[in-house]
């Protein structure tokens, strides 16, 4: 049973006409310097070769107030702002693909305000609106439609999880294995990636039951070096944790075939939803498998 006083159910957090304008309103105002300012140096603490950013420590944590500092969206919106600010600030000289991008336009606005160039694909785009560099258009992760060694940095904004989700039935789940070779293809030697995805909530099984090792492994091959996994808000104190409902319930079982029914009962019962990130350096041509 959820104790109210300690945690935040998903399903309870209303999306008001007022947030929504204000997070319209943090993305057109955005300013790369005062991101860079506000995210110089280490923000993270280190725990092997993982990093954990937790709320006491995140640069927008208000320690006198007791309050995340930005105004808008659920506990784990303003995660993937404090991210997105964290890391786009400085896209300076670099042609940068978003995969899945969606409405939301933060990041696109801060790879062009820090002097990059935005590239987007959507599989929600009109199939008639093909993708082209410098524009949003259609297209999928495992069928990317640009020349080899194209972009200096490719990210997506909670897309990865959606890749091979079985519920809803959208399209058929791709192979992550497909996904990120075509990523790689286009990536630059010595680009970076950036893809972030919320934990215990939905998509593929591997997110919903946080399998981070499974993560991590699509990235521990010869594509990929300097790979580094982010883990926000999983420590929200002195915040309220951030829960699962039944809404995100109700997919669980289509996706999850490949864990023990025990470990999923856990997971609804105690289990708190928070920002995995990853990042990795695309490795150079002379020490990386070709890639037709």
């Amino acid at each position: 049973m959820i104790d109210f006083q300690t945690d935040i159910p998903a399903a309870a957090i209303m999306h008001s006409k007022r947030d929504s304008l204000l997070k319209r309103l943090h993305s057109a105002t955005v300013s790369p310097a005062a991101c860079a300012r506000k995210w110089q140096g280490q923000y993270w603490q280190t725990h092997g070769d993982e990093r954990s950013v937790s709320c006491a420590t995140c640069r927008r944590f208000d320690a006198v107030k007791q309050r995340c500092t930005i105004p808008f969206g659920t506990p784990l919106r303003k995660c993937v702002v404090s991210s997105l600010e964290a890391h786009f600030h400085d896209c300076h000289g670099e042609d940068v693909l978003e995969i899945g991008f969606g409405r939301f336009k933060l990041a696109r606005n801060l790879v062009t305000r820090s002097g990059g160039r935005w590239t987007g694909i959507d599989p929600q785009q009109p199939a008639s609106r093909p993708a082209r560099l410098g524009t949003g258009g259609h297209g999928l992760a495992n069928v990317l439609p640009f020349e080899n060694q194209t972009f200096d940095r490719v990210f997506g904004v909670q897309s990865i999880e959606h890749w091979g989700q079985r519920a809803g039935g959208l399209r058929e789940p791709a192979r992550y294995e497909d996904c990120l070779q075509e990523i790689a293809r286009v990536t630059k030697p010595g680009g970076k990636i950036y893809f972030d995805a919320p934990i215990h909530f939905h998509g593929n099984e591997m997110f919903i039951v946080g399998d981070v090792q499974r993560v991590r492994s699509l990235f521990e091959n010869a594509y990929w070096e300097n790979v580094h996994i982010e883990r926000w808000r999983e420590n929200s104190a002195p915040l309220l944790r951030y829960v699962p409902s039944d809404k995100e319930f109700k997919d669980w079982p289509v996706e999850i075939v490949s864990y023990p029914a025990d470990q999923v009962e856990e997971i609804r019962e105690n289990g708190v939803v928070w920002l995995l990130v990853v990042t990795a350096t695309r490795t150079s041509t002379s020490t990386s498998t070709t890639i037709n």
